[in-house]
């Protein structure tokens, strides 16, 4: 992926730019209720309804900076187990950006967030640009509570 340029939604979560590869992405959509969950880490706002199936939803913001965000948007996005929305601030939308491997002198990102999702670092302008990968950091039992109230609707 050395000096790749990847189509992917771009938004901003808090300071940062961000994106997701736009083969990862399902729907962008406003803001939806959201029911919390005990127990959950703090990136976890809780879970939400999308196209009729229980989803959790996950704080981009909260994730990378350990800050709670402004949440403009949802981006519905594939991960391991279903459909996670991730909770942002404003889509700027489909951009081609162009990304080099987390590795090298951006490798001591991986001490501030997980190597597992930032998959590339790129910019915007004179501002650096995060690629994420598919959000795999939903916890097992976020999953478990999802599928009972899937089960239960």
């Amino acid at each position: 992926m050395v000096g790749a340029r990847v189509t992917a939604l771009v938004f901003h979560a808090g300071p940062l730019y961000c994106a997701f590869p736009l083969d990862e992405v399902v729907e962008t959509m406003r803001p939806l209720q959201t029911r919390p969950l005990a127990g959950t880490p703090p990136y976890v706002r809780g879970l939400s309804i999308l196209r009729g199936m229980p989803s959790p939803v996950v704080d981009v913001t909260h994730l990378l900076t350990g800050e709670p965000g402004e949440i403009s948007r949802y981006v519905a996005v594939r991960a391991g187990r279903g459909v996670v929305a991730c909770a942002t601030g404003p889509v700027l939308g489909v951009q081609e950006v162009e990304v080099e491997p987390a590795e090298g002198p951006t490798a001591a990102l991986s001490g501030v967030v997980s190597k597992a999702l930032i998959a590339a670092v790129g910019r915007m302008e004179t501002e650096p640009l995060v690629l994420l990968r598919g959000i795999r950091t939903v916890p097992d039992e976020v999953w478990e509570a999802a599928g009972s109230t899937g089960a239960a609707a």
